[in-house]
């Protein structure tokens, strides 16, 4: 129980993130067919009139998705509760949290049953899936810091249910605005459905902000703490995502002003851009996901200060020494108290400590800075030969980093390769390396051209887009000052790879266009940012 207990903060966020995401998709499809789809269905022609059963079939799958997420939900909380609170089942079971789990599964169970009824009994009853989708979003709330406090207040709650609401709308949204366009063959047809996406989006931006804002002035006390602390570096994230969205949705908005002028207009440049906010809206809520997990400034949360973040970033010449292993605590830990399961306050890491930590980062911005180097020389015709093997440069560092990342855990430290799955930052740990391996071995081959087919080249970006991900919130289950600090050096490294990810992803499908091509030059740039910045890592 112990060891549960320990890994409980990594499974909430997974949970967290997984329910986010599939709850949006409900809702935002849900609107997609209300608004959008419902005023234009006498317009379409026979040949897209399944676009509402396609959608209907997505809703559907997502809703089973939600249901069985929410009954992993219960049972985790529960059986945390249980354990840490030496409770009743039946009183965990009777928690706020778990009655919340517990509604949204049965709401997201009616709606299956809802997307099941078919296309025109939807549209006769959609009412119904409405009022049913917006009992959603309620029930969502009803595990975020809104309605959590000692005393909820009801400006918090009804601010926190629009800001998830016009979230899923938009975000949620874009999934089914991609499949109308694919199964829409008029330029007519294809001009009502993205002007009237686009209306809602842009309402749902101005309410997301809006409603945004207000929660920021109710949980910050003052503008350090964006800074300062764990939360605030979580939502200062989750801000410049939003703009990163915004960004390729004011590129899209223009697309569809052309549209409606000459339905004739190409969109496919708006597909794949649509693509990529799908994509970034993802780490957005994964970034949410966290946030709800944090503890807010005004109750307290520790904060480091101004001084101590420029004296920790204070540039300094990357270093290359790694102290012997039996310098480091790990190895002066004797084997029988070395286990995760029993959770206790750390002691301060010691000189040798750090100096491992940082030649770990500091030998993994050298690879970086190599492959994004190699990856610049690939696009030149004269060097793309000899260059083509850079991937090879990520899977040994997936290797060095099994051995090095972790010095408490197998296959250097007195912790157990299992045992150690226990402590939630070796399982990210253990998560990212097998990402990074992915990532090698089909990007490798995909640069030998030994695929036939096209989709193992979007292992890149799926693979880096999940690692930075990870990378955002990697800290974000704990609240000491020294993690804030960690936090911030780790941030924009994972925000150069959702960019290395994004533009691999338009690389690729738009291969043959100039945005394209300028994205092929993008992420090796990226990289190459990224590699700097793991040099300049200082532990302490």
């Amino acid at each position: 129980m112990q060891a549960f207990i320990a890994l409980y903060g990594f499974l909430d966020l997974v949970l967290r993130a997984y329910l986010l995401a599939t709850q949006a998709i409900i809702v935002g499809g849900i609107a997609f067919l209300t608004l959008v789809l419902s005023p234009v269905d006498g317009k379409l022609d026979a040949e897209e009139a399944p676009i509402a059963r396609r959608c209907l079939r997505i809703i559907f799958w997502s809703c089973c998705a939600s249901v069985f997420g929410e009954i992993v939900a219960v049972g985790v909380l529960t059986a945390m509760l249980v354990g840490t609170l030496q409770v009743d089942f039946a009183v965990a079971a009777s928690a706020d949290a778990v009655v919340s789990h517990f509604i949204a599964m049965i709401l997201s169970g009616a709606l299956a049953l809802y997307a099941r009824l078919g296309a025109s009994a939807f549209f006769k009853w959609r009412g119904g899936a409405v009022a049913l989708a917006l009992l959603l979003a309620c029930a969502h709330v009803g595990v975020t810091h809104a309605a959590s406090r000692p005393v909820a207040s009801a400006l918090l709650v009804t601010t926190e249910i629009v800001h998830v609401l016009a979230a899923a709308i938009w975000i949620g949204g874009i999934p089914f605005l991609l499949v109308a366009l694919g199964m829409t063959k008029q330029g007519a047809a294809r001009r009502l459905i993205v002007s009237k996406f686009s209306r809602n989006a842009m309402w749902s931006v101005g309410a997301l902000i809006a409603a945004g804002l207000l929660m920021t002035t109710r949980h910050f006390s003052d503008f350090s703490a964006l800074y300062e602390t764990n939360y605030g570096m979580l939502l200062s994230t989750k801000i410049v995502l939003l703009f990163g969205l915004l960004c390729f949705a004011a590129a899209n908005l223009s697309t569809t002003r052309k549209l409606w002028r000459i339905s004739s207009t190409p969109i496919r440049r708006l597909l794949r851009f649509s693509e990529v906010e799908v994509g970034l809206g993802l780490v957005t809520l994964f970034c949410a996901a966290a946030l709800a997990s944090a503890s807010l400034p005004t109750d307290g949360a520790e904060r480091t200060s101004l001084s101590e973040i420029t004296a920790r970033f204070a540039p300094r010449w990357p270093s290359f020494y790694s102290p012997a292993y039996a310098e480091l605590s790990a190895a002066q830990t004797p084997a029988d108290v070395s286990s995760v399961a029993e959770p206790a306050t750390p002691s301060p890491p010691s000189a040798a400590d750090i100096a491992w930590a940082e030649m770990n980062h500091h030998l993994a911005g050298v690879f970086v800075v190599l492959m994004g180097f190699f990856a610049l020389l690939e696009r030149h015709r004269q060097t793309a030969s000899a260059a083509r093997h850079w991937p090879l440069l990520f899977l040994l560092l997936g290797g060095i980093l099994v051995v090095r990342a972790d010095e408490t855990a197998w296959p250097l430290g007195p912790i157990g390769f299992f045992e150690s799955l226990r402590d939630p930052q070796i399982v990210q740990h253990k998560v990212i390396v097998v990402l990074i391996a992915t990532f090698a071995i089909f990007e490798w081959q995909v640069r030998r051209g030994r695929f036939k087919s096209d989709w193992p080249a979007f292992v890149f970006p799926i693979t880096t887009g999940a690692a930075a991900a990870f990378l955002l919130t990697h800290y974000g289950h704990t609240e000491g000052k020294d993690e804030v600090l960690v936090a911030i050096s780790h941030t924009p490294i994972a925000l150069l790879g959702v960019v290395s990810a994004s533009a691999r992803w338009l690389e690729i499908r738009l291969s043959d266009t100039s945005a394209g091509r300028i994205a092929g030059y993008v992420w090796p740039m990226a990289f190459l940012l990224s590699g700097l910045l793991l040099l300049l890592y200082r532990e302490a």
